[in-house]
């Protein structure tokens, strides 16, 4: 009875459970021309990236840094990255793009899936991404985590420490959250955003080209 019963088991994890833990995978060809192809991508957390290099001298770098394929190659090299984590995560190739969408560049946005609840998704530390785009023109994006409830701070400064708009400033909850930047009214130059919570605090610089 016992062996039945094993056996049993052993065949619904077998049946169920590569749909309960299993990953999409995406891909992403490095191409010639020096583009990506699909250069905008929008996946689910926990799904997976495959980059293909299709030829030419090629490599793939996080606006942020948190993953990168390494030094750029012509070798037909494949570089796979799973993404635990919603927001937007913008790269590029070094040789033939730069940081901020210029030339070979490309974005992956993750997104909950539907039917996961925010709770579900574990954010284990406080972390402020690069905006995007990077240069901008007005608008441009800006992705922040927190790993527990605590009140939230972000200010823009210019050039020279004074600030020229508030953000946001309120108690939020554990999470993920994106915030639009609209510098409509304001001249090109460079400025900064930093991030306040109680035990946090983060600057980061981007650039505004009219």
């Amino acid at each position: 009875m016992k062996k039945i019963f094993h056996f049993l088991i052993i065949t619904l994890l077998m049946l169920f459970g590569q749909k309960v833990f299993a990953q999409t995978v995406h891909n992403v060809t490095a191409n010639p021309n020096a583009t990506f192809t699909p250069s905008q991508l929008t996946i689910k957390v926990g799904d997976i990236v495959k980059w293909t290099n299709a030829g030419g001298l090629h490599n793939v770098v996080a606006d942020d840094n948190s993953f990168t394929s390494g030094a750029a190659s012509t070798s037909a090299w494949v570089f796979q990255f799973t993404f635990n984590s919603p927001g937007t995560n913008p790269y590029y190739c070094v040789i033939h793009g730069g940081s901020g969408g210029v030339g070979m560049s490309g974005v992956i946005t993750v997104e909950i899936a539907t039917g996961v609840q925010d709770e579900d998704i574990s954010i284990h530390k406080f972390d402020l991404k690069q905006n995007y785009p990077n240069p901008f023109n007005p608008l441009t994006t800006i992705n922040f985590s927190i790993p527990q409830k605590d009140f939230v701070n972000l200010r823009v400064y210019n050039f020279v420490g004074e600030e020229v708009k508030m953000l946001l400033n309120e108690e939020k909850d554990a999470g993920s959250y994106q915030i639009k930047f609209d510098a409509q009214n304001l001249p090109s130059g460079i400025y900064f955003y930093k991030l306040n919570t109680g035990s946090f605090s983060e600057t980061k610089k981007m650039i505004l080209l009219k």
